[in-house]
């Protein structure tokens, strides 16, 4: 299981200001994008083992022309606006980024789009002995991407060998822990299963972290698709993101339209996709989507989902600057792009982001230090309108997870000690607890 930090790279921190390109020469300059670049992830490798985190999701690396990445033109070369005009000192730079990471117990995945590629995609990149295919968008989602990708042929025999060579390059000549795959929707479940096997064969402890979802916010339609992908234990991902989960967050804790019952019974239920080799993967945002405290409006209510998200069985992804309650770009109304802020630093915070940070660096120990959080089972012990109460339950391991969402004082039944806050508790007031 992992921790996980994910990083918009163009987002995160410059560290390195002779690879700032005119904001003329990309396709597409995000608004509040700061020429962020692999020196910058490097030099805050000791903040994230600080936080806690065991594996970073580094969003596209490759050679692109937006801020996003998500138009890659070579699979091959890193590209020059994260890192350096030369080639070779830019391979440099990746490899010290990976070997820094693993030196604190960090692993590193890489986002790996292989449904599409930029319209300006470099076709000289693909290996002499292959002739690859494009093919017509094949969904209403995809018709509305037309204007910037080009969507690759995944049933000819060509294309797919080379998709899945460009896998096998990244594991083999970097020491990279794996791969996000990117719209795994698009991805036919044959060549998920070719490209699983494939990668497997390379490190036998590949990460491959699946993105299968619809973004209509419709949860129970995201639950299906996460079993019409998972296949048997490992067999496609060792992971893939929970939506229907998120979904649930985002109605009862972010709009409040619905119940904590209904918030515990999708976390039971995705828990049941769970299996040896396999585990979701749980998150409260991402790059896609608005930021958790935008929805809430309410520092309390982030932190009972920042509290609630530690507590789940599986692995759990922050999106960059869950840490410190992030907030979004209210003026940017495409709610694919309004998380998508400037990241800040700790010289930077004010008083609650540094609180916030320290609670959510707390949530992250104790999760580490309790495996019930982390792997234990679920058992339900009370739910009411504004209370919920569950128990996780691990060898030699339990905790009482309770939320309270209710403005008056409740009593319990008996005093307990709160492991997030450290104290002994009797009286509830709106929040969540760790209770032993």
């Amino acid at each position: 299981m992992f921790l996980g930090y994910h990083i918009l790279i163009k987002f995160f921190k410059n560290g390195e200001l002779t690879n700032d390109f005119p904001r003329g020469s990309y396709r597409y300059y995000e608004k509040n994008a700061i020429d962020g670049d692999l020196q910058g992830v490097i030099q805050e490798l000791d903040y994230l083992k600080e936080l806690g985190i065991d594996l970073i999701y580094l969003g596209p690396i490759f050679k692109s022309k937006t801020t996003h990445g998500y138009d890659i033109t070579n699979y091959f070369s890193i590209s020059e606006n994260i890192s350096s005009n030369s080639e070779e000192e830019a391979k440099v730079i990746f490899t010290k980024l990976i070997e820094d990471a693993h030196k604190r117990g960090i692993k590193v995945i890489i986002d790996l789009v292989l449904n599409h590629a930029s319209k300006e995609f470099d076709f000289n990149s693909v290996p002499k002995d292959l002739t690859v295919k494009t093919e017509s968008p094949r969904s209403p989602q995809e018709e509305r991407w037309q204007r910037s990708f080009l969507f690759w042929n995944l049933d000819d025999e060509d294309t797919r060998e080379f998709l899945i060579r460009v896998g096998e390059y990244w594991l083999k000549n970097y020491e990279i822990d794996g791969f996000r795959l990117d719209h795994a929707l698009g991805l036919p479940l044959s060549f998920l299963e070719e490209f699983a096997t494939r990668m497997k064969k390379i490190k036998k402890d590949v990460v491959i972290l699946g993105e299968v979802w619809e973004d209509e916010g419709d949860k129970l339609k995201n639950f299906n698709l996460l079993k019409k992908f998972k296949g048997n234990d490992a067999q496609r991902f060792t992971s893939m993101f929970d939506f229907a989960t998120y979904d649930t967050f985002k109605e009862v804790l972010g709009k409040k339209n619905g119940s904590l019952l209904q918030l515990y019974n999708q976390i039971v239920l995705s828990n049941q996709l769970n299996e040896k080799e396999f585990q979701l993967t749980y998150f409260i945002e991402n790059h896609d989507l608005p930021r958790f405290i935008d929805i809430c409006q309410e520092l309390e209510t982030f932190y009972i989902a920042l509290g609630l998200l530690m507590a789940l069985t599986g692995n759990v992804m922050l999106e960059y600057g869950n840490e410190i309650a992030l907030k979004g770009d209210e003026t940017i109304h495409n709610f694919h792009e309004s998380g998508r802020v400037a990241m800040k630093f700790k010289e930077d915070w004010s008083n609650l982001e540094k609180e916030t940070f320290n609670y959510c660096k707390n949530l992250i120990n104790l999760r580490k230090v309790h495996p019930s959080l982390s792997s234990g089972s679920y058992e339900l012990i009370t739910s009411e309108e504004n209370l919920l109460i569950f128990k996780k339950k691990a060898a030699c391991d339990e905790i009482k997870v309770v939320i309270y969402t209710g403005e008056q004082a409740y009593q319990l039944d008996k005093e307990y000690f709160d492991l997030i806050k450290n104290t002994k508790v009797f009286t509830l007031k709106k929040g969540i607890y760790y209770l032993e």
